[in-house]
């Protein structure tokens, strides 16, 4: 099934592409000189890891968000006592997803003990999903490690993104991977929107979601091909309004309208994931 979605690989490259561009434009001032050095070191690398993952990870939507000087805001994250609560194969690959991207988001503020709690929950929905490959115990020994080296931190985790794409892709299980995806996706929008609301200066914030309009219709035409799956079809159907309204919005230019329209709709959707 998945095979017809990665026949648009060539498509996802360029999306990859793209964004790594947005990064590079959106960085700045000292901030970005600071990174200079590990941005040139593992240049090769992330362009070969970038097109194995059809769509922008939400590490690098994060990363966007702290370039522009946005702040850490703890409350967004899904609590950690929340894993409980999920118990189907769907609500748990998509709270893996939004999970991963609360790890990204602690890990590039250098939150350590958050770093660690969502690692936690993390690797439990990992083992739950039998997911052997990236969240392994090498990979929360090599995050303790480095908690104090933000950089190689954030390189063992966007890779651990990758890998764990990489395999459930190899190991035939597409709708997995499609609602993990989802799942990091949306909650990487549902922090920026959530932190814009509370920017004085959120333009760069704002572009920030516009970009996001690329990644969902990536995120669609990779789950048309497998919405035989009926949790797959549920997701298509509780995005379509949030598609509906990046519909609207041209390029990097977003109306007060369509921001509080997105603001509300993922709200909505994030909840309904979460609880």
């Amino acid at each position: 099934m998945f095979s017809k979605a990665l026949s648009a690989k060539t498509l996802a490259s360029l999306v990859g592409v793209m964004m790594v561009i947005v990064m590079v434009s959106c960085g700045g001032g000292a901030k970005q000189a600071e990174t200079d050095e590990s941005t040139a070191h593992s240049k090769e690398e992330a362009f070969k890891s970038v097109t194995k993952y059809p769509i922008p990870t939400a590490f690098e939507v994060v990363k966007l968000l702290n370039k522009a000087g946005a702040s850490y805001i703890l409350s967004l994250n899904n609590p950690v006592e929340n894993v409980d609560k999920y118990f189907t194969e769907k609500s748990k690959a998509l709270n893996l997803g939004v999970y991963g991207a609360d790890l990204s988001y602690a890990s590039t503020y250098q939150m350590k003990q958050e770093t660690m709690n969502y690692l936690n929950v993390s690797k439990k929905l990992i083992e739950d999903l039998q997911i052997t490959s990236a969240f392994n115990k090498d990979f929360a020994e090599k995050v303790e490690n480095n908690l104090d080296n933000k950089d190689e931190l954030i390189q063992i985790i966007t890779d651990s993104f990758y890998d764990t794409y990489e395999f459930l892709v190899n190991e035939g299980k597409d709708n997995i991977s499609l609602l993990v995806m989802a799942g990091s996706w949306l909650e990487g929008l549902y922090i920026t929107t959530q932190i814009s609301m509370v920017s004085k200066n959120n333009e760069d914030i704002l572009k920030i979601i516009a970009n996001q309009k690329d990644p969902l219709n990536k995120l669609f035409e990779l789950m048309e091909p497998v919405n035989d799956d009926t949790a797959v079809t549920e997701v298509i159907e509780m995005l379509k309004p949030l598609k509906a309204i990046f519909d609207k919005v041209e390029g990097e230019n977003i109306t007060s309208e369509q921001f509080n329209e997105i603001e509300q709709e993922i709200s909505k959707i994030r909840t309904a994931i979460i609880s």
